[in-house]
């Protein structure tokens, strides 16, 4: 891979308008050279044939139009799709996407580079060799259990899905509420852990459970919390009366 990345050397154009050059030479001593222009997404390919004695050929394409074909050492058009579709394979590792864009599959040429595709295939197989956080790991499983969730559809299924954690729930604050009954907990004491344990449940729904929060349950802590406070309230007041 490292051989194809450095098949080809760039630098600034020296013809007038075109603002980079591209230059690769084959183990036959075949010259390509590519001069870009931007602002036209114009493309001048020269190439120098050593199997021809150095004959030279010319070639202008502008967005996938080729514009000129020329052999520039006898001054005559010439067909040179046969001798730059050789140089395809150097095509495939081109370093410049900007420019197979502006060829736009012109002689049969890839519009993409294959260079850039091996770079993100090296980078992300290198992201797997990086040691896994513990928050990176968490974040994915988050990620899944959404996911689980977002597949269920329809009323009957979510309620089935819910079922078993909203009874949970319910059951840990009923324990709190008999516990209040029985003289265990005060009647503030109870006040705060169930108006704190319905909100606490509704972030564990949409936290941990990755689900929308169910508004009944929070209403139905709260709602008990809020008696209490009543309950001992009027308590204290028919106490002045007794």
């Amino acid at each position: 891979m490292s051989a194809m990345r450095r098949l080809w050397k760039s630098g600034p154009s020296r013809l007038e308008g075109y603002s980079k050059h591209y230059y690769t030479e084959t183990a036959d001593g075949d010259e390509l050279q590519l001069d870009y222009h931007f602002a036209r997404e114009m493309v001048r390919i020269t190439l120098t044939m050593a199997s021809e004695r150095g004959r030279q050929y010319v070639a202008v394409i502008k967005k996938g139009v080729i514009l000129q074909e020329r052999d520039f050492s006898g001054n005559r058009d010439a067909d040179l799709s046969s001798r730059i579709a050789r140089f395809k394979d150097w095509f495939e590792y081109f370093p410049d996407n900007h420019v197979l864009s502006s060829l736009a599959g012109a002689y049969g040429l890839p519009l993409k580079s294959k260079l850039h595709q091996d770079l993100v295939r090296e980078s992300r197989a290198w992201e797997n060799l990086k040691p896994m956080r513990l928050a990176d790991e968490f974040r994915r499983y988050m990620d899944r259990k959404r996911r689980r969730e977002d597949r269920v559809q329809g009323i009957g299924p979510r309620l089935l899905r819910r079922l078993p954690s909203e009874a949970l729930d319910i059951a840990v604050g009923l324990c709190m509420f008999a516990a209040f009954l029985m003289g265990k907990l005060g009647p503030g004491e109870f006040a705060f852990l169930g108006g704190a344990y319905g909100l606490a449940a509704g972030g564990l729904d949409w936290l941990w459970r990755q689900r929308e929060p169910f508004i009944p349950k929070i209403l139905f802590f709260h709602g008990l919390a809020a008696w209490t406070v009543w309950h001992e309230m009027q308590m204290r007041l028919w106490g002045i009366f007794l």
